[in-house]
């Protein structure tokens, strides 16, 4: 009995993350704020927590389209947050911290959430070719953040 449970729970998990191919793909391409939204309502819906890094960074980029400063400061913070748990109770995590990465070499100085560029790209370096990520994503990882940590030199 202990078996098929088990083997249920992996089934279960594998298809809950079976996505996330497009999830990476759809993250890279969010051009308006209609497809920021529709990538927010996806990932809500989604029961695998390999997305959550891409929805605390699309919850920060929500406050491009805001109107007003607190609203701006609120979406920003509320992502921040999310993404900083996340890299708390999982560092090992690749994907969240290239997130981090990414986020903070597009951020204004103002806002200092400058500080982890250049131990996550350090960390994602050493560590990418054992994530078991695909070959594909990782080489797009490691083109994005050279690209990201040139831009704070």
């Amino acid at each position: 009995m202990q078996t098929v449970l088990l083997f249920l729970i992996g089934l279960f998990h594998t298809s809950d993350c079976a996505e996330m191919e497009s999830v990476r793909e759809e993250y890279h391409n969010i051009k308006t704020e209609e497809q920021l939204n529709q990538f927010i309502d996806l990932l809500g819906n989604m029961p695998c927590d390999k997305v959550q890094p891409y929805l605390a960074s699309a919850i920060m980029q929500k406050a491009q389209y805001a109107i007003w400063p607190t609203s701006k400061l609120k979406y920003f913070q509320t992502g921040k947050k999310q993404l900083e748990t996340i890299i708390q109770e999982d560092p090992d995590s690749i994907e969240a911290r290239y997130v981090r990465v990414l986020v903070q070499s597009e951020v204004p100085y103002l806002l200092g959430y400058h500080d982890d560029m250049v131990s996550d790209s350090f960390y994602i370096k050493k560590h990418i070719a054992s994530s078991g990520l695909p070959e594909k994503y990782q080489k797009l990882i490691l083109k994005n953040i050279t690209k990201a940590t040139n831009n704070i030199n």
